[in-house]
């Protein structure tokens, strides 16, 4: 009886010690994993941070993504140079979440700073909640009509208010509504202020001070929005990704060279596309100044 007990014993203690030991293992190789793909991550931000703070530099610094023509070869280059940076910490990330994928699930200490880091990114990417709630506060102010609302009440006034903006847009087949008529930006404005006080559950705004702010609400209304949404931040990684054989990690981002000479191939491909390249080329090397700065 006794030696039936412990060998019962010893099977459980021993089955104990080896899901906690293949735990622990599972945990260090996650660990590890993060650690590898950190170095890459944490240059291709900061590639991607200085280029941003050029972009938004308001002494005009980023002029070159400001239109779809690029007449100089340095516009080229920054331009191609701007959506590189993007796409190779895309690429990164989905290098890190494919490789996690081979691994059993766990959440180790050393990794949830980086991988919450990480959500927060591609969020910022793929949703426009806050750009929704900016909207509804600016109109808050500028039509003066329920300022203490609870964020609760801003955040399903933002939904509605984007929702009826979208709606007029598409009826209007207009992309903008900036390309509104006169007419259609005041309809626009009284459908808008219609649907945040119903949101809201305020008194409605009065259609002298719709009229007469009309202009100022256009401002809030006619903002540009581009999402990268979340599958297509997964199609760009997998895109700038290729597998290695050897080395630690189990994918490399290609580099600028290998985005470029990608593009290139695909304009050979499409001789319109092509065309219109060669021309931007040509006509760049004529405008180019000898002096012009080129910053990095």
């Amino acid at each position: 009886m006794i030696a039936a007990v412990v060998s019962v014993l010893a099977i459980v203690l021993g089955e104990a010690f080896l899901r906690l030991r293949t735990r622990r293992a599972a945990k260090q190789t996650i660990r590890e994993t993060y650690q590898k793909y950190a170095d890459p991550l944490a240059l291709s931000s900061t590639d991607l941070f200085w280029r941003l703070r050029e972009v938004f530099d308001p002494k005009g610094s980023g002029f070159y993504l400001k239109g779809h023509v690029h007449l100089t070869r340095f516009e080229h280059y920054k331009a191609l140079s701007t959506l590189y940076r993007t796409a190779n910490l895309l690429g990164w990330i989905r290098a890190l979440r494919r490789e996690l994928l081979f691994l059993p699930r766990a959440n180790p200490k050393g990794g949830e700073d980086l991988d919450e880091a990480l959500r927060r990114f591609e969020s910022a990417l793929a949703e426009g909640g806050h750009v929704e709630a900016r909207r509804v506060e600016s109109l808050i102010r500028l039509w003066d009509v329920n300022q203490g609302a609870i964020p609760e009440a801003l955040g399903r006034a933002g939904i509605q208010v984007d929702h009826r903006l979208k709606s007029y847009l598409h009826e209007m087949q207009v992309a903008s509504a900036n390309d509104l008529s006169d007419d259609g930006k005041l309809r626009l404005n009284q459908l808008i202020a219609g649907s945040l006080t119903g949101a809201l559950g305020c008194p409605p705004v009065s259609a002298g001070v719709v009229r007469e702010t009309c202009n100022r609400a256009m401002v809030y209304l006619s903002v540009r929005e581009a999402w990268i949404y979340r599958d297509w931040q997964a199609a760009i990684g997998d895109v700038m990704l290729r597998q290695v054989q050897l080395g630690q990690r189990l994918f490399e981002v290609i580099g600028y060279k290998g985005l470029r000479g990608d593009l290139q191939g695909r304009r050979r491909s499409e001789p319109g596309l092509a065309a219109s390249a060669v021309h931007g080329h040509r006509r760049s090397r004529r405008s180019r100044r000898p002096d012009q700065r080129r910053p990095d």
